[in-house]
């Protein structure tokens, strides 16, 4: 078994919260954007940009073993993934719980940044 080199880890984690702030900015980006097309058409290009930053966090957050924004982003994914296939419509309430899913995903990622307790995502999670 090898010791862990925590200065290796402190630079993985610092990799991990850049590229978590880029898919946040682009996941809030799409979910202003799709707020402004209400009443017409779900632009695809803008949904399919959304669902690849969800499945991107999904997978940086498993490599890191963030737990609750691996299945925050998950969650928020599988709800994407049915408005893309048409079963679900997007309206103002599935906008509003994205949104809280962002916000839910942005807390944990922050209180993991600051060394502070994880907040449930249990709440958002049983929203989406």
């Amino acid at each position: 078994m090898s010791e862990r080199d925590p200065q290796f880890e402190s630079s993985f984690m610092d990799d991990y919260f850049a590229e978590a702030d880029e898919h946040l900015l682009a996941i809030r980006r799409c979910l202003l954007m799709l707020d402004a097309a209400q009443g017409a058409d779900v632009p695809p290009a803008v949904l399919e940009e959304l669902f690849r930053s969800c499945h991107s966090l999904k997978g940086i957050s498993a490599m890191v073993e963030l737990r609750e924004a691996e299945l925050l982003a998950h969650h928020m994914e599988s709800g994407l993934r049915a408005i893309r296939q048409g079963d679900v419509a997007l309206d103002g309430g599935n906008l509003d719980t994205l949104l809280a899913g962002a916000n839910a995903l942005e807390a944990v990622i922050v209180a993991k940044r600051q060394g502070v307790p994880v907040p449930s995502e249990e709440l958002a999670i049983a929203a989406l």
